[in-house]
């Protein structure tokens, strides 16, 4: 429990850089540019998945020299598109339920890093031996 406990400290270190870049660059391409607040956040996910995907391989998960780093990359990427639209629906319920942009997005963001962790840790970069 201890060691789930430690790692799940350590990738919801490398999301929360990623997460934290996803709501700063969500919230300026929203003010300075009038995007739809779903369309910033996908383009933010784009800068920032790559990044994490190196964080959790190397810092996380330990998996950095071992085979299937691109099997592992592509399978990031790809969830990372589905993090995205759960992200997206949940921020646009929060925002249609009233909750103002930055509250919504915070609370997108964070319950979709407990089901990323979840995910990550049990098929992409399933622990060795």
């Amino acid at each position: 429990m201890l060691r789930i406990l430690r790692r799940y400290g350590l990738f919801a270190g490398g999301s929360a850089l990623g997460a934290v870049v996803d709501y700063v660059v969500t919230l300026g391409a929203v003010g300075l540019f009038g995007l739809s607040s779903a369309v910033a956040l996908g383009l933010a996910m784009l800068v920032s998945a790559t990044g994490v995907f190196f964080w959790h391989e190397h810092i996380t998960f330990d998996a950095a020299g071992t085979r299937g780093k691109s099997r592992r990359y592509a399978a990031f990427m790809l969830w990372s598109g589905v993090v995205f639209a759960l992200r997206a629906a949940m921020l646009l319920g929060f925002q249609t339920l009233g909750l103002p942009l930055p509250v919504a997005l915070a609370a997108a963001i964070g319950i979709a890093s407990v089901i990323n962790y979840m995910l990550s840790s049990r098929a992409i970069f399933r622990p060795r031996g």
